[in-house]
């Protein structure tokens, strides 16, 4: 994969950037990093910390509009409604399925980041439809329930199990074989799903955790070296919790929620464990992989070099970066449907 210089020295517009400077010191910041950062301050972007929840949303949905790009997709996308115990009107899903896929064509149901309050399945339509395209694999993305928004606490949580075990029993449904593979995958509160699924269901083929929310005590190392990085800081990991999880109760200790928690890891697929560089969840994310490994599951991990948490999602600005990373996922999903 091409991939634009990097510098050690401040980028563009350095009073912009000032927050970067510190990190700057001990880590190489790749220059679309700096572009971000300076093209945010001026569409007026505020951290999520300083926003309302309503704000936050219209500041996301801003920041996707811009940032996330466009791409040709070669293939039928179509819109489903999956019926659902929790939800009375369903689980709005998007498939895009390839015209390069397979006779037998693998599946994989992802689920967006966004803290559980923010983004939908729109903010997410570039990256999937790049993935989908160049991996031959269909993808199904998922709006599940916002948790502000809805009337039980553990919504998103029930809904992408449901999701995906409805998957699992219809895979002609979404385009796929009846003996398709399935798997799931997920960027930030997504991977936080992706780690729930695997937790409560078997016969998963794989997984792809994006910088997944995995250990809620939030004490390794990369949450104090990048607690003031732009992107995400951890007074925004706060923020998001205030609205979210924290009102789960026993969130800590309950493996639907923490993947940290879980004690039946030998039963995950493999997985994919993809990490952003310079953001506070990294060594969240890494310890996972690892507790992961330790049960014995085969576990690839990627870092993505200096970049931050929201990278995945904005091909638009973060083109080399997110060039490089969706490379990394349609390389694994390649070689699963070769095996």
């Amino acid at each position: 994969m091409a991939e634009a210089p990097e510098t050690d020295a401040p980028g563009p517009s350095t009073e912009v950037c000032g927050p970067l400077e510190e990190i700057a010191k001990g880590h190489t910041i790749h220059e679309e990093f700096y572009t971000f950062v300076e093209r945010s301050v001026e569409m007026g972007g505020k951290p999520f910390s300083e926003l309302s929840v309503e704000e936050a949303r219209v500041q996301g949905e801003e920041m996707t509009r811009v940032f996330s790009g466009e791409v040709d997709f070669d293939g039928e996308v179509r819109e489903i409604i999956i019926p659902s115990p929790f939800a009375k009107e369903g689980i709005p899903t998007t498939i895009y399925k390839p015209s390069n896929v397979s006779e037998i064509p693998t599946i994989c149901v992802y689920f967006h980041g966004g803290g559980f309050i923010l983004f939908n399945r729109k903010s997410y339509e570039t990256c999937l439809k790049t993935l989908a395209r160049d991996s031959g694999v269909i993808f199904l993305n998922v709006e599940y329930r916002l948790l502000d928004e809805a009337e039980t606490p553990t919504a998103p949580f029930d809904d992408a199990v449901h999701v995906t075990k409805w998957v699992m029993d219809n895979r002609e449904a979404v385009g796929g074989h009846p003996e398709s593979k399935v798997g799931v995958g997920g960027d930030s509160a997504g991977g936080q799903l992706t780690i729930t699924v695997t937790n409560e269901l078997q016969g998963l083929d794989f997984q792809i955790l994006i910088y997944p929310n995995s250990d809620l005590s939030f004490e390794q190392p990369s949450v104090q070296e990048f607690a003031n990085c732009p992107g995400l800081s951890m007074k925004d990991v706060q923020w998001f919790c205030k609205h979210s999880i924290d009102r789960i109760p026993g969130n800590v200790t309950n493996p639907k929620i923490n993947g940290m928690a879980r004690t039946n890891t030998e039963l995950s697929p493999p997985a994919l464990v993809l990490l952003a560089d310079l953001d506070p969840l990294r060594d969240s994310g890494m310890a996972y992989a690892e507790k992961l490994r330790g049960a014995g599951v085969s576990v690839r991990i990627v870092i993505i070099e200096g970049v931050p948490h929201i990278f995945f999602g904005l091909p638009g600005v973060f083109k080399t970066k997110c060039e490089e990373a969706y490379g990394h996922v349609v390389q694994f999903l390649k070689e699963l449907q070769q095996n």
